[in-house]
């Protein structure tokens, strides 16, 4: 049987390989019934539908390819809850006139456990650096930036 930091890990693995083949069940699969993924800047996607509007938005790309790494878990003393952080690269070709998009930056999560099985209960992205990508609203970037010196 794994232990939770493994689980964990291979369902930050999971999620990369299911984006990946825009396989929007499977990356639900992967969120708790409630869970929800923070975007930065107010932009906060929560349940399964919201999380498969968010999840379906991936097909403008012809491709993508998502990596993480220096994963780091600590789980809760009740055994229940854990909370992760990973670093993320994210490659992404769009369809439309396949320029590129480059995202470099981290998950902050926590985990929930069900049964046997570590669900996202809250995802967020902060990025540390992106090209390529269209800020919304004036914004200067599109994602919140990861905090520096804290």
């Amino acid at each position: 049987m794994a232990t939770p930091e493994q689980a964990i890990t291979r369902s930050l693995a999971e999620y990369c390989d299911r984006i990946d083949r825009y396989d929007a069940d499977g990356v639900l699969a992967l969120f708790a019934e409630d869970g929800s993924y923070d975007f930065g800047f107010g932009r906060v996607f929560r349940g399964p539908d919201e999380l498969r509007t968010l999840f379906s938005r991936v097909d403008v790309y012809r491709a993508t390819s998502h990596h993480v790494g220096n994963i780091v878990v600590d789980v809760d003393p009740s055994g229940d809850t854990a909370r992760s952080r990973a670093a993320l690269y994210a490659y992404h070709v769009r369809r439309a006139d396949e320029s590129e998009v480059h995202v470099w930056g981290q998950y902050h999560d926590r985990f929930v456990r069900v049964g046997s099985v570590w669900l996202v209960q809250e995802r967020k992205l902060r990025v540390a650096a992106e090209r390529g990508t269209i800020p919304e609203d004036g914004r200067a970037t599109l994602y919140e930036p990861l905090p520096r010196g804290v």
